[in-house]
């Protein structure tokens, strides 16, 4: 151990002391320090879901097929944390990208091996004060909100570079949400391929 290390023992033993007796603690003692760090429980985005239907990219056949999911960010959002970020996602691929309720004579599968693409818009903002369950340490955390969504094709041809494009120019789409950050409030989008 070199000296740099051995001099800055005293002002870090309490935390180590600290961080040792966290590593002692069972599961559940972990579990029900982390509920009580201050704001915990509302602080994490928790959109209100619904049943909708996805169009896989570059399908085949003359009858259009669904993948049935209960993925899809509701359109009534109400009090749920995060409600404007599932908002503004929404909106990006609303009516082309997503139904809530399929075409006539449809195909209607239900396969939970099947990863869908997915859109996930990220607003961070407004850093407050936390103190860490672990060593008691201050520190300072974004307030941070993500909310992801399924998507396919708005036909059966369409493949998911196209409708990535389309996307990402509509004036509603992603384009948009990031550039309505500010100085201080960050706002990022990406997008993930089926089957990743």
């Amino acid at each position: 151990m070199g000296f740099r290390a051995l001099n800055r023992y005293e002002s870090q033993k309490a935390r180590y002391d600290a961080y040792k007796a966290w590593q002692g603690k069972t599961l559940e003692q972990k579990k029900a320090l982390y509920d009580a760090i201050p704001g915990i429980s509302t602080g994490r985005a928790k959109p209100v879901l619904a049943d909708g239907f996805i169009i896989p990219f570059n399908s085949t056949g003359t009858i259009v097929t669904y993948i049935e999911t209960s993925k899809i960010l509701d359109a009534t959002q109400g009090t749920a944390v995060g409600k404007d970020v599932a908002n503004a996602l929404r909106t990006a691929l609303l009516g082309q990208y997503f139904l809530t309720a399929a075409g006539t004579t449809p195909v209607v599968l239900q396969n939970p091996k099947y990863k869908f693409a997915r859109l996930s818009f990220t607003n961070k903002e407004s850093f407050v004060d936390r103190v860490s369950r672990i060593t008691g340490a201050t520190y300072k955390k974004p307030t941070t909100d993500t909310v992801s969504m399924p998507f396919g094709g708005k036909t059966m041809s369409e493949d998911f570079d196209t409708a990535v494009l389309d996307i990402k120019t509509r004036a509603s789409g992603a384009s948009a949400w990031k550039n309505a950050g500010t100085a201080t409030v960050k706002k990022s989008y990406k997008f993930t391929p089926e089957g990743i």
